[in-house]
């Protein structure tokens, strides 16, 4: 005998925590890039796409951004829709896409030393406020925009 079918929004709400901020934070699975993610009859949704599509209404073939920038939050009032351009020019005016280096030159020398000493790569991105894969790039010599000292 089959399982009886749950109930979508009450299983998605119960992976949700409400933030004083006013976001509304997924607690569950994580898809690449940190953002939630949670399978409904057998398809595998980005939580806040989910949400947008429940609680909004229909996605089409936009992007669904976030005006507070926390990958894991769902709540409807915090997601609009966009392109890809509108997503671009949503982190440059936030200054957060990754072409906006955050460190100066003196700073990755500093991180090449960490990273010779063996340190974690995940601990020196701790240290300096940036991604794990930032400093990946660093220590393969593939960052070449710098911040001025």
């Amino acid at each position: 005998m089959a399982r009886p079918k749950s109930d979508e929004t009450k299983r998605f709400l119960d992976k949700v925590k409400v933030m004083q901020t006013g976001c509304h934070e997924w607690q569950a699975g994580q898809a690449r890039g940190g953002y939630g993610k949670f399978v409904n009859d057998g398809k595998t949704w980005t939580a806040h796409r989910f949400a947008y599509q429940k609680f909004v209404g229909e996605i089409g073939d936009k992007h669904v951004l976030h005006k507070c920038d926390n990958r894991k939050c769902v709540n409807p009032d915090h997601l609009f829709l966009g392109t890809m351009q509108d997503n671009i020019d949503d982190m440059d005016t936030k200054g957060r896409r990754g072409s906006q280096c955050k460190v100066t030159k003196e700073q990755v020398e500093e991180i090449k030393n960490l990273l010779s000493e063996r340190y974690s790569q995940q601990f020196v991105a701790d240290k300096f406020g940036i991604s794990q894969g930032a400093v990946s790039r660093i220590h393969r010599g593939v960052t070449k925009i710098l911040k001025p000292s």
